[in-house]
C-alpha cells in the first residue's frame, strides 16, 4: 500500500472531522451574535461565523467526494496531483482566511477584553468570546494539514520518475 495514499486518506478524513468542529462552534456563535451586537450597540456584520460554516461545508463536501470517488473508481481525476494540488491549495488558503478573520473580528468585537469579564453582564458574550480562539486554532490546524499534504503531493509528483504520467496517475495506483 502506498504511504502517500494513506497519508492522503488520513488528512482528508481528519480535516472533515475538524471542519465539523468549526461548523458546530460557528453555528453556536451565529445563534448568539445578534444579541451581542445589539447589547454593545454595534452596527455592521461580523461574518467570521458564516465564513467558518461555509468553508467547513466546502471542505467536508469536497473531501468526501474525493475520498468516495477514489475508493470506488480507479484513476479518477479528483485523485490526481494535477487536480488535488491546486484545489487543496485553494482550500488551505480559505482556512487561513477563516482563522485570520475570526481572530481579527473577535478582537474587534470584544475589544481585547477578557472573556470572564462578560460572564455577569452578558453570558452569551462570554460563550461567544470563549469560542473565538478554538475556531481560529482549528482553522489553522486544518490549514496546516492541507498545506502539508498538498506540498507533499507536489514534491512527490515533481521528484517521481520524471514522466508526465505522475501528474495524471492516482496516488492509489502509483505502486501498480
Amino acid at each position: 500500500m502506498n504511504i502517500l495514499w494513506l497519508y492522503r486518506v488520513f488528512t482528508l478524513v481528519l480535516t472533515c472531522i475538524l471542519s465539523l468542529v468549526v461548523i458546530a462552534l460557528c453555528a453556536h456563535t451565529s445563534t448568539h451574535l445578534d444579541n451581542i451586537l445589539e447589547h454593545f450597540d454595534l452596527t455592521g456584520s461580523f461574518p467570521y461565523a458564516t465564513l467558518g460554516i461555509a468553508i467547513g461545508c466546502i471542505t467536508i463536501v469536497t473531501n468526501i467526494i474525493m475520498l468516495a470517488l477514489d475508493f470506488f473508481l480507479d484513476n479518477i481525476f479528483t485523485s490526481m496531483p494535477v487536480f488535488e494540488v491546486p484545489w487543496l491549495s485553494i482550500v488551505w488558503i480559505l482556512w487561513i482566511s477563516v482563522g485570520a478573520t475570526t481572530l481579527s473580528q473577535g478582537n474587534k468585537l470584544f475589544k481585547g477584553s477578557q472573556c470572564s469579564d462578560f460572564s455577569v453582564v452578558l453570558p452569551d458574550a462570554k460563550e461567544i468570546c470563549d469560542d473565538v480562539h478554538p475556531i481560529a486554532i482549528v482553522a489553522f490546524v486544518n490549514f496546516a494539514l492541507l498545506f502539508l499534504y498538498s506540498m507533499s503531493s507536489l514534491v512527490a509528483a515533481l521528484f517521481s520518475s520524471g514522466s508526465s504520467s505522475t501528474w495524471t496517475t492516482s496516488l492509489k495506483n502509483r505502486g501498480k
